[in-house]
């Protein structure tokens, strides 16, 4: 039987950046059926289901040269986290994903897991082989503070990994199980370490409780499972 370990209370000052609103402008549906804000350069368009319960946020994406047109693949490609109410951009995402309503990033995936009261999320960002981005953002009126959570998790599963076998390994959320956050700032999810292309992989089912005191958010690592 494999037992939940229990870690320490690891502190991410160093981790937490706090981002300042930029206007867009309304966000209001196009012709597919999305939600698109603001206009020409400026515009960005939300992914529906990254909306949180309370409809008032979502994530989206941008260019800077504006939304592609027809079957047009985007360059340069921005997540945001946006507040749907008026299109302001409260941070900066770190994924790079994109779908048009017609055609989408080939390998890439986005999750948002959001708190029950719409005041929190978590962004899994991945790409062909890494989480690109994981990270919690705690939204506070006109400002929303980000959390790098794979700072704090990759180093404690690498920790538990035989020392010959540390290096060189990619580091991914899994999208096709739950990644969840609770009313109470718990985040439950599976992540894994592994070598691409290789055959076997280690996989660890993991709990981070986030806390925001003071306008500060702090982060441990409470317990971590081998299921794989």
């Amino acid at each position: 039987m494999r037992s939940a370990l229990t870690f320490p209370v690891v502190l991410l000052a160093l981790y937490a950046s706090q981002t300042a609103p930029v206007r867009a402008q309304a966000c209001i549906a196009d012709q597919r059926g999305g939600l698109v804000c603001g206009e020409g350069k400026d515009a960005l368009r939300v992914f529906a289901n990254a909306t949180s319960p309370s409809k008032n946020y979502a994530f989206a994406w941008r260019t800077s040269q504006g939304l592609p047109s027809g079957d047009e693949i985007p360059n340069n490609v921005e997540n945001v986290l946006v507040r749907v109410t008026d299109g302001a951009v409260l941070a900066t995402l770190g994924g790079t994903y994109w779908e048009t309503g017609e055609i989408r990033a080939n390998r890439y995936e986005l999750i948002a897991a959001w708190s029950p009261d719409s005041q929190a999320v978590i962004e899994v960002a991945n790409s062909r082989w890494d989480s690109d981005s994981f990270a919690y953002y705690r939204i506070d009126g006109a400002t929303a503070t980000k959390l790098d959570l794979r700072a704090l998790v990759e180093p404690v599963m690498t920790a538990r990994l035989p020392p010959r076998n540390r290096q060189g390994n990619s580091f991914r959320v899994h999208e096709d199980l739950p990644v969840t956050l609770d009313a109470r700032g718990r985040v439950r999810f599976t992540a894994m370490l592994y070598a691409p292309k290789g055959e076997t992989s280690n996989d660890y089912k993991v709990q981070v409780n986030v806390r925001a005191r003071g306008g500060k958010l702090s982060a441990q690592v409470v317990s971590m499972q081998r299921v794989r």
